[in-house]
């Protein structure tokens, strides 16, 4: 079965959804039933040099892309790709197929992540959401399959667009790898200059800091958490995306001990973070799915997050929970207080929950999924 797939977001700086292509890319190489080609602007990435290494076809656009009005441009290059190649699927892992493309009999499959654009749209400006709205339609309009990362996802694209029930689906939610807990241990002071991480006595976040993520809940909740008597340190691992985020932590941190915002972190640093901090919290308002959770559970770390449906759906009671639909005075008082009675990690629990995530376990449905859908229909 020959695949062509849109890997544009693995191209030079992987994100989110690069990193979730790449691993089912990986899954399908192992498959002899597939052969792959892959589309990308460029190809620059680790990843896509760890691809090309493999013998994966990439054929490259010459352009790094950036804005919408360039993806119009390369989805020219999409459907020439199609013209010459004729594959059996086309796969858009990208949320979106922006254009009408023609001439193609064989079968479009998208991945919908999320659709934070229609559903917070007020983290995305003004133009951006109504683009997504008009794509997405167009998108649904051209797909014959559909796979989501969560329940979540799928229930609340069928809320805004109904029409969606009706194509072939399939869960596949996301590859969570498991690290190298057993590893030699390395001193964090090779990685974190000025601030020493090892034995400290610390919460943890880790992902994006913006008001999406509950990056100011969590700051003025760790302001009140420190005048209810406690004492952990609270460390930020990601970079702070927003101006007003940025004002935000240096008003509470010049007035509350006990705060680091560290930047970007790369795998090793994650690693050390994770290895010594006391627990781990996620407060976002909205999710796709949330792997950092996944990730703190093969630390055994407890892990305090906001009580969201997607939440419930990947981890069930296995965490700590907040509610965060109350007012906002209310959702950082919850969270103060959790953070006070913070339960032990349920070790059997985390195990359980981690295995469904494995590339073994995902990467066989995935695949499963994707030749008997094409296959049955051809």
């Amino acid at each position: 079965m020959k695949i062509l797939i849109d890997a544009r977001s693995l191209g030079s700086n992987p994100g989110g959804i690069g990193i979730y292509t790449y691993d089912f890319i990986l899954e399908l190489h192992k498959d002899s039933r597939f052969e792959l080609t892959l589309l990308t602007d460029l190809a620059t990435s680790q990843q896509m040099l760890r691809l090309a290494q493999l013998e994966i076809p990439i054929i490259t656009y010459g352009k790094e892309i950036r804005e919408s009005a360039q993806v119009l441009k390369y989805f020219r290059f999409v459907q020439d790709s199609l013209d010459f190649y004729k594959p059996d699927l086309f796969w858009e892992p990208n949320n979106l197929i922006p254009v009408r493309l023609l001439r193609f009999e064989g079968k479009f499959l998208i991945t919908i992540h999320d659709i934070f654009p229609i559903t917070d749209p007020e983290t995305y400006g003004t133009i951006y959401p109504a683009y997504f709205k008009h794509c997405l339609k167009k998108t649904l309009k051209q797909a014959d399959m559909i796979t989501y990362n969560s329940v979540e996802s799928k229930v609340s694209l069928e809320r805004y667009y109904p029409q969606a029930e009706k194509l072939s689906h399939y869960i596949s939610y996301i590859i969570v790898h498991k690290p190298n807990v057993d590893r030699q241990h390395v001193s964090p002071d090779v990685y974190f200059k000025d601030v020493k991480i090892d034995g400290q006595d610390y919460f943890l976040y880790i992902g994006t800091i913006e008001r999406r993520k509950g990056a100011d809940l969590l700051l003025h909740a760790y302001e009140a958490y420190r005048s209810l008597g406690g004492t952990k340190l609270l460390y930020l691992g990601g970079a702070i995306r927003e101006p007003e985020i940025q004002e935000l932590y240096q008003t509470i941190s010049e007035r509350t001990p006990g705060i680091h915002a560290l930047g970007y972190v790369d795998d090793e640093q994650k690693d050390i973070l994770y290895r010594n901090c006391s627990g781990f919290v996620f407060p976002s308002r909205a999710e796709g799915f949330g792997i950092p959770i996944i990730e703190a559970m093969h630390y055994n770390k407890p892990i305090l997050a906001s009580n969201l449906s997607i939440f419930k759906e990947t981890s069930g009671e296995a965490i700590n929970y907040f509610d965060i639909n109350t007012s906002p005075e209310e959702q950082i008082d919850n969270l103060a207080n959790a953070m006070l009675n913070l339960t032990s990690a349920d070790l059997a629990a985390y195990k359980t929950i981690t295995a469904r995530y494995t590339p073994e376990v995902l990467g066989r449905g995935f695949c499963d999924y994707i030749y008997s859908a094409v296959t049955e229909e051809a």
